[in-house]
């Protein structure tokens, strides 16, 4: 069974960090995991919504912007989803995940959800 016949729309796959509000972003970028990722040459691709607790009495939340800043001075290709994913097709090929990968995902998405709520 072909992915491409049973989601036609839904060509490939890839995985994101949730960083749905201001404080989960900001455990997400945290220093540690900024160098760990760093040290790794690996990728983060972080979905969040800016519009939820980054900003406080009309101040974006110092922390946010002194891990921003902190972010900003790495060495770093800083570019939108669609370039990065395109990217890494040109350079792997396509991503197709098998059911038991595509089950496996769902699981842990469900399991992030019970225990933190956030989607």
């Amino acid at each position: 069974m072909q992915i491409a016949k049973v989601r036609p729309f839904v060509r490939e796959w890839f995985s994101a960090t949730d960083g749905t509000n201001g404080a989960t972003f900001i455990r997400v970028i945290s220093e540690e995991n900024q160098d760990r990722l760093e040290a790794e040459g690996g990728l983060c691709i972080l979905y969040t919504h800016f519009g939820k607790s980054f900003v406080e009495n009309r101040r974006i939340n110092p922390e946010f912007e002194r891990l921003m800043k902190r972010l900003s001075r790495k060495n770093a290709w800083f570019v939108p989803v669609s370039t990065i994913l395109d990217y890494l097709r040109e350079k792997n090929g396509p991503c197709v995940i098998t059911p038991a990968q595509r089950a496996q995902i769902e699981w842990r998405w469900l399991y992030e959800k019970a225990l933190r709520g956030t989607s």
